[in-house]
């Protein structure tokens, strides 16, 4: 989805004939550099790759595994497009990190990084010189409705679509995951009383684990896969949905892309960002804080967005996505000065 959305979006301000895809995770080789150089434009991203136990390696501390000696040996300019900084509350910088990304930085012509939380977390690690290089380019599946050509449906303003993670549930839960996660049931069986078609959404397998919550409070719902979906099928789903209870990041950003409410469940630092950057932070509500009122707590806040305030969500919505796309276009224009 990320990568067929960055390909896109370049392809609207670039002739490209061709596209080279690999993935970050694999081995960096003297072959790998060699296929490198002999491309005219090296793209990385998009995607949360500043984190450090995915893909997890004692060469970069990130999920490229390039050392510094091969990161020199790329003679072609190298553009880091809408990438994270995605360590989990917990995490902490290493020493191997924080060199790599100094030399990243140093090496790249166009440094964009997804939310301005991100920016401000690589700019403490690097030096005051380097700063001004690490700028904004927003997820750009934020403006999918600018870069493919997607009608908006007539929707019958009583769907949702929820997602929960599971993936380092320590990190995400603390020790109140049980309590937390049956709250998140039971607003969700208020929603479907009230008459609200329930869908269940995986963006990975780990994510079936929340469906025993949603059967324990006798909830009717459809279970939606999308682990190993094509993205216009993703695309299409949020795309006719109403209001998406999302829990990752990309079940916030891809729904935002196509014009659909959301209200973000946060355990992550990167949700608050991204609505941060988008004057919406009353779409957010963090599941580790008010434990004991979070039912009642998604319950007003899905009111006050979608049943109360929907005319002016949607205006909100519709002028926070003009706000990025002219970012997008800025910072093409920015890299078409640097190549052309």
């Amino acid at each position: 989805m990320l990568s067929q959305c960055v390909r896109e979006c370049f392809r609207k301000f670039f002739s490209v004939k061709k596209y080279n895809i690999n993935s970050i995770s694999k081995p960096v080789t003297q072959n790998s550099i060699k296929n490198i150089n002999q491309t005219d434009l090296l793209i990385i991203g998009g995607g949360g790759m500043f984190l450090p136990d995915t893909n997890p390696n004692n060469i970069s501390g990130w999920q490229w595994a390039i050392n510094n000696e091969q990161l020199e040996q790329i003679k072609i300019p190298l553009i880091i497009y809408s990438v994270g900084y995605n360590y989990f509350r917990g995490h902490k910088n290493s020493e191997l990190f924080k060199s790599s990304i100094i030399n990243l930085v140093n090496k790249s012509s166009f440094f964009g990084l997804r939310n301005n939380g991100s920016v401000k977390a690589i700019q403490n690690i690097i030096p005051d010189e380097a700063q001004s290089k690490v700028v904004f380019q927003p997820c750009i599946t934020t403006v999918i409705k600018k870069i493919y050509d997607i009608e908006i449906p007539h929707k019958s303003g009583k769907s949702i679509a929820l997602n929960m993670a599971f993936d380092r549930s320590e990190m995400r839960f603390g020790e109140h995951k049980e309590k937390i996660l049956r709250s998140v049931a039971s607003a969700v069986k208020y929603l479907e009383n009230k008459g609200y078609m329930i869908f269940y959404v995986c963006h990975c397998d780990h994510d079936k684990i929340f469906t025993p919550y949603l059967e324990a409070e006798n909830i009717s719902f459809k279970l939606m896969n999308f682990s190993q979906s094509m993205p216009n099928e993703i695309i299409n789903f949020y795309n006719n949905i109403d209001v998406v209870l999302g829990m990752r990041g990309h079940a916030q950003m891809i729904p935002f892309g196509v014009n659909t409410e959301i209200l973000s469940l946060g355990s992550h630092d990167k949700m608050r960002w991204f609505l941060e950057d988008i004057d919406a932070v009353d779409w957010y509500i963090e599941l580790t804080e008010n434990i004991e009122n979070l039912t009642d707590l998604i319950i007003s806040r899905f009111y006050d967005i979608h049943e109360k305030n929907k005319k002016l969500t949607h205006e909100r919505l519709i002028t926070q996505q003009n706000k990025l796309w002219e970012i997008t276009k800025n910072n093409m224009q920015f890299i078409k000065n640097l190549i052309e």
